[in-house]
């Protein structure tokens, strides 16, 4: 059976589902945190995208190549922001379990994935 999966928007290079269930598999993400909440997802400028709150972020190991995909439990109401003066859009989520696909561009002289710059 297909799990639940609602897109319930986008913040530069993340894209943001609401899902029914967590997958298995799951490893605690090594992510950092910033005075506002977990880091999401970096950014070369230093604006980082942060989920607010307290919530354990977790990873999924083997994501597809050239994304990472993070997964959290929301407990209460948090917001997706931007750390910048002209941020994105902030994302306001409701209390459910939520996926997060980071895209990443692929420099195939380099030979490594790095994150889609903002």
């Amino acid at each position: 059976e297909l799990m639940k999966r609602e897109c319930v928007g986008a913040q530069g290079e993340i894209t943001i589902f609401r899902i029914g269930a967590l997958p298995d598999g799951l490893i605690p993400a090594n992510i950092g945190r910033a005075a506002k909440g977990a880091i999401i997802s970096h950014s070369e400028s230093g604006h980082h995208h942060v989920l607010t709150g307290s919530a354990d972020v977790l990873e999924r190991p083997r994501a597809p190549a050239g994304m990472q995909v993070l997964y959290a439990i929301l407990d209460e109401p948090q917001s997706l922001i931007q750390d910048a003066v002209n941020a994105h859009d902030t994302h306001d989520l409701p209390p459910g379990i939520y996926e997060f696909r980071i895209a990443r561009e692929f420099d195939p002289f380099a030979e490594q994935a790095r994150r889609v710059a903002d």
